[in-house]
């Protein structure tokens, strides 16, 4: 309940912003013109945006990347405690003489202490792939929305529009209603992905196949 309440008070704050940059705005131009304003949703460009496809498949190669070497750690890790049983057992085996139960016995405290680094290795590769994997996660998204506003901005200064906000349904978004006259989204997407590799242009709807089939005509009525 209490994260409800802090959302809307956040979209209340929002909209109250926006309403005193639209009184600032529209104040000294309202005797000359009106205010020219269109929306567009961020969040469906940004997941329509080839850029963005790609930036997600360099994510998940780099973060395959960690998984394969971490994996070598772990796999280390699992031969280091099956070495240390094979040795501790083995000085505790009566059956063997004592020298080798001592020397098997060292043998295990040198794998004990192994063990120990490996896990502190392990932690700390661990800590900071994930600390890469959040910096370029971050890094990529940013550099993708910078690029996102470039366009927007031009298509905006050649409609001629004062201001554009943000659709998208969701906590970045600040449009209550709209009829949608004014949505440069699509425009917007076009425009991004013109020049987008084979390998991400987006997908069109397959065609059905053969030709649609013939009207039948209508059964002469009975008399």
């Amino acid at each position: 309940m209490k994260k409800i309440t802090t959302m809307i008070h956040s979209r209340l704050a929002k909209l109250a912003t926006i309403a005193a940059a639209l009184a600032a705005f529209t104040g000294p131009v309202h005797a000359q013109e009106a205010l020219k304003i269109a929306i567009m949703d961020i969040e469906k460009v940004r997941a329509s945006y080839w850029k963005t496809q790609m930036s997600m498949k360099q994510v998940a190669e780099r973060d395959a990347d960690f998984k394969k070497v971490e994996q070598g750690m772990l796999d280390d890790l699992r031969q280091i405690v099956e070495d240390f049983n094979r040795l501790a057992q083995s000085a505790q085996d009566p059956a063997n003489s004592e020298a080798k139960r001592e020397a098997d016995a060292k043998q295990a405290r040198v794998k004990e202490a192994d063990h120990r680094q490996a896990k502190v290795r392990h932690t700390e590769y661990l800590q900071g792939a994930q600390r890469t994997m959040r910096e370029m996660t971050a890094r990529l998204s940013r550099a993708r929305l910078e690029e996102i506003r470039e366009v927007a901005s031009v298509k905006a200064k050649q409609a001629g529009y004062d201001i554009v906000f943000n659709a998208s349904e969701n906590s970045l978004g600040v449009v209550v209603y709209s009829s949608g006259k004014n949505d440069l989204t699509d425009e917007i997407i076009t425009e991004l992905n013109k020049d987008a590799p084979e390998e991400f242009k987006p997908k069109k709807p397959a065609a059905a196949d053969g030709p649609p089939p013939a009207a039948t005509a209508p059964a002469p009525a009975e008399k």
